[in-house]
């Protein structure tokens, strides 16, 4: 298939309070929009992730905090849905997915959690993939927040390439460990954004990755909470540029940050329809 949707209706109910009424009300015009036809696209259920799983990536002190945290079911549960999202992509079972979550992941760290991150699903995630044989994986972070949980993890690990986009100033490039910051400030256009993610692609295309990340966050939206002012009209063209160079080694979209239900219910559905190779020449 081209696309798996990976999706679970606690996310709508159980999710974090900000993040969680956009889920339903997109999934539905997802649903709506045709794009999803049994056969190229396809939705899955997912299951928790496995608790050893989510131990090996955090310290014993975190989980020991998050025992009792009203987030902790639906966090686990979400990077569940990125596990399996990867793992559909990494077996040759779909070309890319698009992985819905209820709570985000990327500024959960392995012994601390804030910004509605609890457990950090992608690095979960990346256990998984690498018991797999996967070792080359690149992220391309898009959330206008700092994804400093995902640096703790993967910051001194050069087989993981981290683009880091964020609503500060000043960029900061470390090619020996693969990582790269880019602060494009408040507001950013839609046009500096892509003139941004069209410069740190080139930079991965040397980087011999075997499947690639994206932490999308909506919040990015002129009309949502994010730091940049970006219109409805840079998101397929995101995916796009993204999928192009992504090529055919396998690309996973992670629901990260954003609230606005209007927002969610057009670019999700867009992102979607440039995965499945159904967006206008």
């Amino acid at each position: 298939m081209k696309v798996a949707i990976t999706y679970h209706e606690d996310f709508g109910r159980d999710g974090f309070s900000v993040l969680k009424e956009r889920i339903r009300p997109s999934f539905e015009a997802l649903m709506e929009s045709g794009v999803v036809d049994g056969i190229d696209v396809q939705v899955f259920k997912p299951s928790p992730a496995p608790i050893e799983l989510v131990r090996r990536a955090h310290t014993s002190s975190h989980m020991e905090s998050m025992e009792t945290d009203p987030y902790r079911d639906v966090a686990i549960l979400s990077a569940g849905s990125v596990m399996m999202a990867s793992e559909l992509v990494a077996t040759g079972q779909a070309e890319s997915a698009f992985a819905y979550t209820g709570t985000a992941g990327h500024h959960a760290s392995r012994g601390s959690a804030w910004g509605f991150c609890y457990f950090n699903d992608v690095a979960i995630t990346i256990l998984r993939l690498k018991e797999l044989g996967l070792k080359r994986i690149l992220i391309v972070d898009v959330d206008p927040h700092f994804g400093d949980g995902t640096r703790d993890f993967f910051g001194n690990d050069p087989d993981v390439f981290h683009i880091n986009f964020h609503s500060g100033t000043g960029e900061k490039h470390d090619p020996a460990k693969n990582n790269y910051d880019i602060g494009l400030g408040f507001g950013a256009s839609d046009e500096k954004f892509l003139g941004a993610l069209r410069s740190s692609l080139e930079l991965a295309k040397d980087f011999d990755f075997q499947i690639a990340f994206v932490i999308f966050g909506h919040d990015s939206h002129q009309d949502d909470y994010g730091g940049f002012n970006l219109t409805f009209d840079a998101y397929p063209r995101m995916a796009q540029m993204i999928k192009q160079t992504v090529g055919d080694k396998g690309l996973v979209y992670v629901l990260s940050g954003g609230s606005c239900v209007h927002v969610a219910k057009q670019v999700i559905p867009d992102v979607v329809r440039v995965l499945a190779g159904r967006w206008p020449s």
